[in-house]
């Protein structure tokens, strides 16, 4: 008799062993233990896809939750409501929620993609789109939706290309305070060769105009004597020049090169005529 009772258990026990394996490895028990690994890891897409591939080889399709529902209905909130970019993405996150608990759902994703491209979260917009378009393969608007991921995906090049011009260090720009930091202390002469050579020595921003006579250096006296630049080309007015100039007032420009190496020296007459140009060359 206790022979007879330890098999009976045996086998109750054997079936309960049976009966327990068979329910693990019904489709539902194995889409529950596939969400549940995907709301461990949100951002699995390829896991996305097998548990959308899994629903579609079910014969009893699973029931939407009221969770995704709750989830669906708090995102539509948040874009009736939306104006910026970070209003769409307060949705997406709703709708993001929504697909953790019915990740198989077309909807789901297909209002998850358009919330993204308006948050200007372009790749997750097109990864979304591309499940809504898989777990609805006979979709009616599936060319629009292909059409719109297109679309997003010359969204998404564009803002790369933006964001890595505003990264890229700006090209350095020659300053004029660069280029008066370049000339300071330099001799500019006319041309040699002449009894008289007139001088302009630059000195800490201003400009000291002299002569050499024979040799010997001589500072220059009366209107312009120093001039303080002011920019590439600096206009001073002089008011002391000879009597062979047969004028009251005329004025020079002092015009300095790009590259520094040049500076030439423009008069302009009160009756209207300009001499012309006179190059002073770094030595």
């Amino acid at each position: 008799m206790k022979h007879k009772v330890s098999k009976i258990l045996s086998a109750i026990f054997f079936l309960l062993f049976c009966v327990s394996i068979a329910q693990a490895q019904t489709p539902q028990a194995t889409l529950t233990q596939y969400v549940a690994d995907l709301q461990k890891s949100p951002n699995d897409y390829a896991l996305r896809e097998k548990i959308i591939k899994h629903v579609q080889g079910m014969r009893q399709k699973p029931a939407i939750p009221e969770e995704t529902e709750r989830y669906m209905a708090r995102g539509a909130a948040a874009v009736k409501g939306a104006k910026t970019e970070k209003d769409f993405q307060d949705a997406a996150a709703e709708f993001e929620k929504a697909s953790l608990a019915a990740p198989w759902l077309p909807t789901v994703y297909y209002n998850l993609g358009i919330t993204q491209d308006k948050a200007g979260k372009y790749r997750e917009a097109i990864q979304s789109l591309k499940l809504y378009l898989l777990a609805a393969p006979e979709a009616s608007d599936a060319k629009a939706v292909k059409n719109l991921t297109y679309e997003i995906e010359y969204r998404q090049e564009k803002a790369a290309r933006d964001a890595s011009l505003q990264a890229a260090p700006a090209p350095k720009q020659n300053t004029f305070d660069d280029l008066l930091r370049k000339i300071d202390g330099r001799r500019y002469t006319q041309a040699a060769g002449q009894a008289i050579i007139s001088v302009l020595d630059v000195r800490g921003g201003v400009i000291v105009r002299g002569y050499i006579d024979n040799g010997s250096y001589h500072a220059w006296s009366g209107d312009a004597a120093r001039v303080e630049i002011k920019g590439r080309e600096t206009t001073v007015p002089i008011r002391d020049q000879p009597a062979s100039f047969k004028v009251r007032s005329v004025s020079m420009d002092f015009i300095i090169s790009e590259d520094g190496e040049r500076i030439a020296a423009r008069t302009h007459f009160s009756d209207g005529d300009v001499r012309e140009y006179m190059h002073f060359w770094q030595r």
